[in-house]
């Protein structure tokens, strides 16, 4: 949840701004994603946090930055406005300002980045640059999908490095005219 304890924290507060102390919040009861399995809990950490209760939204700011986490994803940036549900759970946040998400040894980097819980997907604009190793792509879109772990890099042009042995998605075999992916089967 969207701080229960920053809220019941807050709540005595005249104005509807926090400023100057850290709140860490998450999601205690998981809300169902697309496929009706409950989505994994979402952690905030941020430094100024403006509860809007009637919008269902919230504006957090970092000094320097915010911090969102779902399982094995982080997403930080200097703004985050987040849409909550009536538990406040985010259900969409819009990520501004310095933006980097990063998943084990891959992360991109972008001006603005669009969170959607119920799809689990992260899109980065504003000239996204994914760095996978060695591999770095300068693209028009990211796409970068949490439940699978696929990213889709649209209009991308840099240098893609292939590990030792790894096959290129599509990738036809010369002697037999299938793709490497239908020989893995």
């Amino acid at each position: 949840m969207i701080a229960l304890l920053a809220a019941s924290l807050l709540a005595l507060a005249t104005p509807s701004q926090h400023e100057g102390s850290r709140v860490t919040s998450s999601k205690e009861k998981p809300a169902l994603d697309q496929a009706g399995k409950p989505s994994p809990p979402t952690h905030v950490e941020a430094d100024n946090i403006e509860y809007l209760y009637k919008e269902h939204r919230t504006i957090m700011t970092g000094k320097p930055l915010v911090t969102l986490v779902r399982q094995d994803a982080t997403l930080v940036c200097k703004k985050l406005v987040a849409d909550n549900d009536a538990e406040g759970d985010i259900q969409h946040a819009e990520c501004f300002g310095d933006v980097k998400l990063t998943r084990g040894d891959k992360y991109v980097t972008c001006q603005h980045a669009t969170y959607d819980a119920e799809a689990g997907k992260i899109v980065c604009r504003g000239e996204p640059v994914l760095h996978d190793g060695p591999s770095i792509l300068h693209c028009e879109e990211v796409v970068y999908d949490l439940e699978t772990d696929r990213v889709l890099a649209q209009r991308g042009k840099g240098t893609v490095y292939q590990k030792p042995g790894q096959k290129l998605p599509g990738a036809k075999d010369h002697d037999k005219g299938q793709d490497a992916e239908e020989r893995a089967k």
